[in-house]
């Protein structure tokens, strides 16, 4: 189970504040990116809570002001993703296309499975490509470029393994 305050959650020490004061915080959201879609909204997503807003910026603010949200947090997305492996976990540089499908690099650091005592075996980084189906709450994984290098420096593939296609 990912824990975000003990796994993501970074302490943020001596913030400056107004009258030279400082403070200690955490990092509770981690807005990892923020970007304009095609038709003017905002695309924002945060690293620690494995979620990308889509928001109106044209103003109006108020609950109308957000439009979906694509997340790997159980009940906290609009969408519903064909298998576990397809959620964004750490989600970063989130652009939406011009055909409105999302593109961002998911980082995995938060993954389930990319535990140390696991030696990072579920740690994967990847780009991943979106289509959002607003009519019917889904969203495809339509195409992914996975990092195949382990969080330890090793490959994710032995090339040279039975069963492993090489060109």
């Amino acid at each position: 189970t990912w824990v975000p305050e003990t796994s993501t959650w970074t302490k943020q020490s001596g913030v400056a504040c107004s009258g030279d004061a400082t403070i200690d915080g955490v990092d509770y959201h981690h807005i990892s990116s923020v970007s304009v879609g095609p038709s003017g909204d905002m695309l924002i997503a945060s690293r620690n809570l494995n979620t990308i807003w889509c928001v109106d910026a044209k103003g109006g603010g108020g609950a109308s002001a957000l439009k979906w949200t694509l997340s790997s947090l159980d009940g906290a997305s609009d969408f519903a993703f064909g298998r576990e492996l397809d959620k964004p976990y750490t989600p970063h540089s989130v652009v939406q296309l011009a055909d409105d499908r999302v593109l961002l690099i998911d980082d995995g650091s938060s993954r389930p499975g990319c535990l140390s005592k696991s030696g990072f075996k579920g740690c994967w980084s990847r780009a991943a490509l979106y289509t959002l189906n607003l009519t019917d709450g889904t969203a495809e994984l339509t195409w992914q470029f996975e990092d195949p290098h382990r969080v330890d420096g090793a490959t994710t593939v032995d090339a040279d393994a039975p069963g492993n296609l090489t060109a």
